[in-house]
């Protein structure tokens, strides 16, 4: 049991660390009253009812690949504390990430609670055998309503700091693409936020606790490194609808391996399949926005035991529009100002609820936003949209949208010019 606990047991120890630095600090008194929890960040009140708060969210699990490190007098430490001493497989090596995000109401309230909380942790750079063992004490007998209290009071709290060890906490910092699929995972309202690593977690099996016909599955999960698009003439190219998307990694192939998109359950056949790569086709009825992506490997036979579906990490690309503009409807403003509508043609179709925003861009400076125009809302899924512009110069457009925050790609000719989409306001 304890090793089921090893998890939950370093995300409680570092939400009481920053609790308690909370009591004993007066940035408590400046800031008001400050809560903090372990939540999924979509679980966060914001807006009207956002308070002070810190939340600290596990949002993934990996494995850590010094596993082979650990050293013998270490695993036979560990297997005694399980009842296994026969055991000399190495344990499963985790390092766990987390998202640290501070809330606030009122001005710089985030930005002193993120302050603070960093400045915690980096003055607490390894977690020892000690605090753990102090915090599982306090967990035992304190709130004893909770999930994890009553897990605690069923195993020896100084066998499971011990087993734990020393966990060591290092800050990730994201650059702005990172953060931002990050983000968009979640599905939330972004607040100020940072991103840390606590490694390594040990969770070791024993042998004890098998039965005879359970299924033992090999430590063989899929692990999703990069996706890019399959373009072999350009990179760099953004993936379209129809785009073959190229999934990099270690340990692709599996009996049956299929693909997952989002959160549904239905799996898709990719086009290739190898060790270390995996072709995809993107399905043409995929909405444009950051979309997940999984490898799944499912057993031979009978596939509809999930128990034996081996699931890779999640992991995102953006999912790109295409568009035609065509413009109607040029009326002269005030100031020499026009007016006009710009009829959209979609590829794929947007989603009633996603969304629009309509870009246009000076010809001489296509890279630069000219004027930019939100599109109100649909009653229903379409492939074809009518936009008023106003107040807009005479002259010529590039037109882009972003939709969902996934911006069009703009089409290049012959000589490197960008070119189309383009309308005339004249």
């Amino acid at each position: 049991m304890s090793n089921m606990l090893s998890i939950a047991t370093v995300t409680a120890v570092l939400k009481v660390l920053l609790e308690n630095g909370l009591v004993s600090d007066p940035i408590a008194a400046s800031v008001g009253d400050v809560i903090v929890t372990a939540l999924p960040p979509d679980r966060i009140s914001v807006e009207a009812d956002e308070r002070p708060q810190l939340n600290l969210f596990l949002y993934q699990v990996t494995q850590n690949r010094n596993v082979d490190w650990v050293s013998q007098e270490f695993r036979s430490r560990h297997s005694r504390i399980n009842g296994n001493p026969s055991s000399s497989s190495p344990p499963l090596a985790l390092d766990l990430h987390y998202v640290l995000t501070a809330y606030g109401a009122k001005d710089f309230q985030a930005e002193l609670l993120l302050g603070y909380a960093m400045h915690l942790l980096h003055k607490t750079p390894f977690i020892t055998s000690d605090i753990i063992e102090n915090t599982l004490l306090n967990a035992s007998t304190t709130n004893t309503s909770s999930a994890f209290s009553q897990a605690v009071a069923s195993v020896s709290v100084s066998d499971l700091a011990e087993q734990i060890g020393q966990i060591k906490l290092t800050p990730e910092f994201f650059n702005m693409e990172e953060t931002s699929k990050l983000w968009s995972a979640l599905q939330t309202h972004y607040r100020p936020s940072a991103t840390y690593m606590a490694s390594m977690v040990l969770i070791e099996s024993n042998k004890s606790e098998n039965v005879e016909g359970l299924y033992i599955m090999p430590l063989s999960q899929p692990n999703i490194e990069q996706v890019i698009a399959g373009a072999k003439s350009d990179r760099e190219q953004m993936i379209v609808a129809g785009t073959t998307l190229i999934i990099r990694g270690k340990r692709l192939r599996g009996d049956i391996t299929r693909i997952r998109l989002g959160n549904t359950e239905t799996l898709l056949i990719p086009q290739d399949v190898k060790e270390t790569q995996v072709s995809f086709l993107v399905p043409p009825d995929l909405y444009a926005s950051v979309q997940s992506i999984q490898v799944v490997h499912l057993p031979m036979g009978n596939t509809t035991q999930t128990d034996r579906i081996v699931e890779s990490n999640v992991a995102t690309f953006v999912l790109h529009p295409t568009i035609t503009a065509l413009v109607a409807q040029v009326e002269n403003d005030s100031n020499n100002l026009r007016s006009a509508e710009i009829t959209l043609k979609f590829h794929p179709k947007v989603g009633n609820a996603q969304r629009i925003v309509l870009l246009l861009s000076d010809v001489s400076a296509p890279n630069l936003v000219t004027y930019s125009f939100l599109v109100a809302p649909r009653a229903e899924d379409t492939d074809a949209i009518v936009i008023p512009v106003k107040n807009v110069k005479p002259g010529s457009y590039m037109v882009r949208v972003r939709v969902d925050g996934a911006e069009s790609p703009l089409h290049k000719n012959q000589s490197g010019d960008y070119d189309s989409p383009q309308v005339t306001i004249s």
